[in-house]
């Protein structure tokens, strides 16, 4: 038997605070550009003369000045990035930024230099409007724009910024120090060294700076030299690969923490990945998605430029040109600089090793280095086939904490740890566990008394559609895929052999005879560079697939459907393979199949073709197929996500978890509890902005409230509502793939009159109302000033913590204080935070320099912090993962990533830790303002944390808000967005 160790409920957060007088020797210089008005000036001009009566935007490319100025001055933190936008002129201001240290100090091109390449830049840029239209108007236009870019402002200059009053105010300067601070560690850690031990052997680590991908996708972060891991594989091959540790710094705030001089006092965070390089010839990325590349510079790319070891972060085209191009032009440009050009990418992608120092050689000389980034989903060439990159991702609890314990020694008069967090009471588990707190695992587990456990999951779908049947329309092509689906939905339901259904479930198998419903969309020789000739074949392939399903369903499932009984009908659709070599994303059929059910008053769960292990003749006789353990789990997480999820079934009632959350049983019997949800994509996803909110009651109903309605609906029937929106949503009008006027873009102004029309006139009874802040609190970009509701802003939510400040809401426009009848069923509104807005963190230990053993929680565990005394923070972390058990194992806990211990090994084991989700309450009903009830209500959210359809782990966000973002994820596949 494995041994495992034996935790303490300990969790300190790999947050630090920030020694003011530490940065006085530190600089920061910021460099306007001062073109703005002339570039304006110059999009207005051209689209004048260019684009007349037509709505097209001339944007000027800074993303291209940016990426050229970098390649040739690695000693810049960015160039010109957005830095605030200005009322008075109505234009968005960009800057440059510089850091610097005694060891690193700063080195910055003048203005004069970064001028000629300003210049060249503008002269490639008019090059391409040249000869166009009226070229004598054209040709003016351009050459007006040039005389003014050639005229130098007499002030420009690098601007010095006092590193120290970034830190007593984060906001202050445009919040310039959620870039500029974590630059500034990352530039103190820079060439220097540390040792940390694995196992018998020392590993030295040198960092190195990086630009580019860190905080806020500007900025620097910092990694280790490359490290070669060799393993022997679970099928006894030899595996080999790269990988380096890599090291962000991020700077956070928290609601209610300020520094004396009332300005929020910042957390940095330190987020410790696994940063991974190739070294076999790339053979496949991900399409659609660019390729980074890290290059290092070892001579200056232009003379008179200073050069330093900071890696630079380039990307290569993948996503219309059929050869492989650095973006934007960028060798084009380089060579209009007179600078040395970059290496071919093809060259890098067929030999990495070739241009990427990954032995860390002392002869390498003056040669450009370039390091591929890792992707999950690339493929590399293996002896003459194609595999995945050899090093798994992640690293343990001890390495983590080894790691962050070496950076704090090494900058320890910068950084002060934080405290462990207090632990809250245990989560309900084995026996007090209430039902609704189960998944599938347990509800299936061999034992005595099946009976009673086949009566529960009856009653749960039975409770969940509210009293209505079941009709479920087993839709196949393979006789395997059949098989297997049918005896999933038999063990769903825990039936033994020879029992039915319960009486209210019908299940119907019907064969798909008609291989054209199956086949791709056809592309007719078109590319998606061929712009809007591909995109108008993909929505008439899509049509037309639509209408062959809609006839298929309308002659084969509907006559079979029950009028009388009106049952909810769930359609389990086998649709071949979603991934296909040489078939593009926009080929999936799944978005037509699902509007096709749609129409229908159908729902879906789409599955791929099920192909069964291969097997030998024993004796002549041919064996009855098998399925291998994945395909049977994946088959059955389908299954179950049509069958539980897809209605918002819960085991047992909600108002049991409640209760075990110290909900007193009154209020718990009767308590409502509602989540929005937003989903935002680009225009290049979609272009879709849209909300819900959903209600999960104590019985266990739920209701969603769409955005535009006045009446909850049941969650069964928002399926349907939502995928009729985003069907109808494919014929909004575009411009530049940007929709107009359409019901699935709301506004910032839409969102925040949603959340207060339901908490003033949608609350019946009871209420805890759960709220991301992500999304919720501003709306770049957005109308009403980008806000939607800043009283969740962290600098503002203590001063209102007993206040609903929609005083900028339209049709509101008011303070609603706690005392207000209208507001009497609201418990408390609670802002959840998760992601990158929640630290790391290690277990078991006090401090990071402590010698012991540490490893993940075996069980849903809560967590409380004072940092901010006046608000609670509660913080929620989900149980190990069943798929992640065997790094539980010992002596796995313990590995670092070149550690090895017999036939195991660190580089095999993907180390994955669950993310910490912030709870926050505010505008608290005064019968709940003790610090007990307050605990008592995060826990509602915090043991809401599951999902009787996902047996591998806790979901990350509560049950009502998990099922809100399934609904919209759901249907985006109608809109031709592939997640």
């Amino acid at each position: 038997m494995t041994s495992k160790i034996t935790p303490a409920n300990i969790l300190l957060p790999a947050r630090m605070s920030l020694v003011t007088d530490a940065f006085a020797n530190l600089e920061i210089a910021v460099l306007p550009f001062p073109f703005v008005q002339v570039v304006a000036d110059f999009c207005h001009d051209i689209k004048q003369v260019l684009y007349r009566g037509n709505n097209r935007e001339v944007r000027w490319p800074y993303r291209q000045l940016n990426n050229a100025l970098l390649a040739c001055a690695s000693t810049l933190t960015y160039g010109f990035e957005f830095h605030s936008f200005d009322e008075e002129s109505q234009l968005s201001l960009y800057q440059a930024l510089a850091v610097g240290t005694p060891e690193n100090s700063l080195k910055t091109p003048t203005p004069q230099q970064i001028h000629q390449l300003v210049i060249i830049w503008a002269q490639e840029w008019t090059n391409q409007y040249r000869d166009k239209g009226k070229k004598d108007e054209v040709n003016s236009v351009c050459d007006r724009f040039l005389e003014r870019i050639a005229v130098i402002p007499p002030d420009w200059q690098w601007q010095p910024i006092k590193p120290e009053t970034l830190v007593r105010d984060i906001n202050t300067e445009r919040g310039l120090g959620f870039q500029a601070i974590p630059s500034l560690l990352a530039t103190m850690l820079h060439g220097k060294k540390c040792i940390i031990n694995s196992g018998k052997t020392e590993q030295e680590i040198q960092w190195r700076k990086v630009q580019g991908g860190g905080s806020s996708k500007v900025g620097l972060y910092v990694v280790s030299k490359p490290f070669k891991a060799n393993y022997t594989d679970n099928n006894g091959k030899e595996r080999e690969g790269y990988f380096a540790y890599r090291l962000d710094f991020n700077v956070q705030t928290q609601a209610g923490r300020f520094n004396n001089n009332s300005n929020l006092e910042p957390w940095i965070f330190l987020h410790l990945s696994c940063q991974r390089y190739p070294h076999e010839p790339l053979l496949d990325g991900n399409y659609g998605r660019d390729i980074s590349v890290l290059m290092g510079m070892n001579k200056a790319r232009l003379s008179d430029y200073e050069v330093d070891s900071t890696l630079v972060c380039l990307v290569i085209d993948k996503n219309k040109q059929e050869e492989n191009l650095w973006k934007l032009q960028l060798p084009e440009l380089l060579a209009a600089f007179k600078a040395r050009a970059l290496e071919q990418p093809e060259n890098i992608f067929n030999n990495p090793p070739a241009f990427g120092n990954l032995d860390n050689l002392n002869n390498w000389g003056e040669r450009d280095e370039y390091y591929i980034v890792h992707a999950e989903g690339y493929g590399y060439e293996h002896e003459k086939r194609k595999r995945g990159h050899s090093i798994k991702t992640g690293f343990s609890f001890l390495e983590r904490g080894d790691i962050i314990a070496r950076v704090l020694e090494q900058i320890n008069d910068v950084l002060i740890p934080d405290n462990p967090m207090q632990s809250d009471i245990p989560t309900p588990s084995g026996q007090k566990a209430p039902l609704a707190m189960r998944d599938y695992e347990f509800i299936s587990r061999p034992r005595k008394g099946r009976e009673l456990y086949q009566q529960i999951v009856a009653d749960t779908i039975y409770r969940a559609l509210q009293g209505k049947p079941m009709h479920i329309f087993l839709i196949y092509r393979e006789q395997d895929t059949c098989e297997t689906v049918y005896q999933q939905l038999r063990d769903v339901f825990l039936l033994n052999e020879n029992e039915d259904f319960p009486a209210h479930i019908t299940v119907s198998k019907i064969l798909i005879d008609n291989a054209k419903l199956l086949e791709k969309f056809n592309t007719d020789g078109l590319k998606p560079k061929d712009g809007s000739q591909f995109d108008r074949r993909m929505r008439n392939e899509h049509q037309a697939k639509r209408d062959l399903w809609r006839t298929f369903l309308q002659q084969r499932a509907i006559p079979l459907r029950n009028f009388e009984t009106n049952p909810h009908c769930l359609a389990i659709i086998e649709i071949g393979r979603i991934k296909t070599k040489g078939v593009l994303p926009q080929q999936n059929i799944k978005g037509a199949i699902r509007e096709a059910c749609i129409r229908e008053g159908i729902s879906s769960q789409m599955i791929q073709t099920v192909t069964p292990k291969s097997s030998d003749t024993e004796n002549g006789q041919n064996k009855l197929p098998s399925y291998s353990k994945p395909t049977k789990g994946r088959v059955m997480n389908a299954v179950l996500d049509g069958t539980l999820r897809q209605i918002g079934a819960l085991y047992g009632l909600p108002s049991k978890v409640y209760e075990q959350a110290k909900i007193t049983k009154e209020i718990a019997q009767d308590l409502d509890v509602i989540a929005f949800y937003r989903h935002k994509t680009s225009q290049f996803q979609g272009d879709i902005h849209y909300a819900l909110a959903v209600r999960l009651r104590a019985t266990g109903a739920v209701d969603v409230l769409l955005p535009d309605a006045n009446d909850w609906i049941p969650y069964t029937q928002a399926g349907i509502a939502v995928g009729k929106i985003f069907a109808e949503a494919r014929r909004d009008r575009q411009e530049n793939k940007k929709r107009l006027q359409s019901k699935i873009k709301l506004n910032g102004t839409e969102l925040v009159q949603f959340v207060a029309r339901v908490l003033t006139k949608h609350l019946d009874r009871a209420t805890i109302v759960l709220i991301e802040a992500e999304g919720w609190r501003n709306g770049r970009g957005e109308d009403n000033d980008g806000k939607i509701w800043p009283q969740l802003q962290n600098e503002n939510l203590l001063a209102k913590r007993n206040v609903l400040d929609f005083c900028h809401v339209p049709g509101n426009s008011c303070e609603y204080k706690r005392d207000n009848k209208q507001l009497q069923n609201l418990l408390s509104v609670i802002r959840i935070r998760t992601g990158k807005e929640t630290p790391q963190y290690i277990t078991n230990r006090e401090a990071w320099n402590e010698d012991c053993p540490t490893r993940d929680f075996q069980h849903l565990s809560g967590f409380y912090d004072k940092s901010a005394p006046e608000l609670l923070h509660y913080f929620s972390v989900g149980r190990l993962p069943k798929t992640q058990k065997a790094q539980d194992e010992m002596p796995i806990p313990e590995f670092y990533k070149l550690g090895f211990q017999e036939d195991k090994y660190g580089a095999n084991i993907p180390f994955k830790h669950q993310q910490m989700v912030e709870i926050v309450p505010f505008f608290v009903r005064s019968d709940f303002q003790t610090e007990e009830a307050l605990k008592a209500l995060c826990r509602v959210p915090h043991y809401l944390r599951c999902s009787p359809a996902w047996s591998m782990g806790n979901i990350i966000l509560p049950y009502p808000m998990h099922l809100a973002q399934e609904i919209i994820e759901d249907h985006l596949c109608i809109l031709g967005v592939n997640l």
